[in-house]
């Protein structure tokens, strides 16, 4: 059996490419791990994504207890001095500071309810046979005519068969801090740039608080045993745990979070959505809006077997890539205390004077594309 369609990979793009071909009438193949209860860093949702969920029939997630909206934003960049950006800006209503876990659960759950076929197991491995693809789950073998590729900044699929760019080697390190009665602490987001990066503070819907650092995975990093003692050592961040006696509860984990993307975004017989098409500093809170609109745009394009929908999706895509990365240019630009700290000094450079960014070729054939 061959199914039309199969989606690689969970998380937000991935569920919601699931929910919106099942609700297209073209219930797909999900190919996700289950990472239930998992807790996941990137909690910030911006107002942008609620027209998004509202297509997916699915913003009344965002009422759940669980989340929170996010008014007011404090940031110390550029100077020691917090500023607010406050949420009265957006028309779309507040940014929403989500319990990560939670959601996707959510989503989830929409997908399989509209008829996704979920199997729980990651893919080990991918091939073209006979013009479909071939899947290894397991210890299955399942053939698919059209991959969508939701599996992250690793892009299964898309970078084995387009070229994928890199831009930077941010990395993140962070931990969640509590205190024993989880009585009320007030509802901010802290931002704090420091020589050789910068933190993140948000207070989750649970009065729980997740502590992010940001800087290169080249630079010289810090063992996680000691981050709480670094983020002791920063201003608002630092005089905000300890006003509110708040100590480490979980152990410090790294991830990547650079900026990276394949070009093109989708093949023959394949199209990239998510962090998978274009992944972004988390300082622009793009990532989770960017992933809930592509996995529309994808799954639209499929279901209506259109495929110059499919390449304005591409195409917006990388001109996407393109403001986004002049965006970053100027915002970092704002941080001029620490022109002389490796960290700042890659960020000071103009997008044009870096060079080509880090790239590699795929070489390898796949099948027609919309079968």
């Amino acid at each position: 059996m061959i199914h039309p369609v199969a989606v690689i990979g969970g998380g937000i793009s991935g569920a919601a490419a699931a929910l919106r071909l099942a609700q297209g009438g073209r219930a797909p193949l999900w190919i996700a791990p289950d990472l239930q209860g998992a807790f996941k860093p990137g909690e910030h949702l911006g107002p942008a994504a609620t027209p998004l969920l509202k297509t997916l029939g699915s913003d009344a997630m965002l009422r759940a207890e669980v989340h929170r909206h996010a008014h007011s934003t404090y940031s110390a960049w550029g100077s020691d001095v917090l500023l607010e950006r406050n949420a009265i800006v957006h028309l779309e209503g507040p940014p929403t500071v989500l319990d990560r876990a939670a959601f996707e659960q959510a989503l989830t759950e929409a997908a399989v309810l509209a008829g996704a076929e979920r199997i729980s197991q990651p893919v080990s491995k991918v091939q073209v046979c006979d013009g479909h693809w071939r899947l290894q789950v397991g210890s299955q073998s399942l053939d698919a005519g059209f991959l969508i590729d939701a599996t992250g900044r690793k892009a299964l699929i898309g970078s084995k068969y387009a070229t994928r760019f890199q831009a930077d080697k941010l990395c993140c390190q962070y931990a969640l801090f509590d205190r024993p009665d989880r009585s009320p602490l007030r509802p901010v987001t802290l931002i704090e740039s420091v020589p050789n990066g910068w933190w993140y503070l948000s207070v989750l819907a649970d009065q729980r608080v997740v502590v992010n650092f940001y800087t290169d995975a080249d630079l010289p990093g810090f063992d996680p045993a000691e981050f709480e003692a670094h983020v002791f050592q920063t201003n608002a961040i630092a005089a905000f745990l300890s006003d509110n006696a708040l100590q480490i509860a979980t152990p410090a984990t790294r991830l990547t979070t650079n900026s990276s993307w394949i070009a093109p975004a989708i093949g023959a017989g394949w199209a990239a959505i998510g962090d998978a098409s274009a992944a972004f500093d988390p300082l622009s809170s793009h990532g989770m809006t960017t992933a809930l609109w592509s996995a529309i745009e994808v799954s639209d394009a499929y279901v209506a077997q259109d495929r110059k929908r499919m390449q304005a999706y591409a195409d917006s895509v990388s001109k996407g890539v393109h403001d986004y990365l002049r965006a970053r240019e100027r915002v970092y630009a704002q941080e001029a205390r620490w022109c002389e700290s490796p960290f700042w000094a890659r960020r000071l450079k103009s997008i044009d004077d870096l060079g080509p960014p880090i790239a590699s070729q795929a070489s390898e054939r796949d099948p027609e594309c919309l079968t």
